[in-house]
């Protein structure tokens, strides 16, 4: 005999964001990342400073990754520049509510950037 056990839950989204506060060097791709937990399915999108929803694209690189009721949403900035600073909403959506994750970006200039460490090695008679 079979017997079946269907677990059906609802869930409203629930966003975790691994880094809220990121600082990338000027002209390098920069990638944010949002973890969704929801069901039923979401819809998902990104905002730039709470008014310009982003498009996947020649700048943005937008691509989601769903498992069951997880969803592994990520978006790369292509060549970072001074525009791009600013403040990043990941949203997610479903018939049980919305939520958003929040991600600040800075640039990284000057003595900022990581150091590369070398030796000079200077031959006698050479000043």
């Amino acid at each position: 005999m079979l017997i079946y056990n269907l677990n059906i839950f609802s869930v409203a989204p629930v966003i975790k964001v691994p880094n809220q506060l990121l600082g990338a060097p000027l002209n390098t791709d920069v990638q944010l990342e949002c973890y969704v937990e929801a069901f039923p399915n979401t819809i998902n999108y990104w905002v730039k400073n709470r008014a310009e929803m982003l498009m996947n694209g020649t700048k943005y690189s937008i691509r989601e990754e769903r498992s069951g009721y997880k969803v592994f949403m990520w978006m790369v900035i292509r060549t970072f520049s001074r525009r791009d600073i600013g403040t990043y909403n990941c949203v997610s959506t479903n018939s049980l509510g919305r939520a958003e994750g929040t991600l600040r970006l800075y640039g990284l200039v000057g003595d900022q950037r990581p150091k590369k460490s070398f030796v000079v090695h200077r031959k006698k008679g050479m000043s």
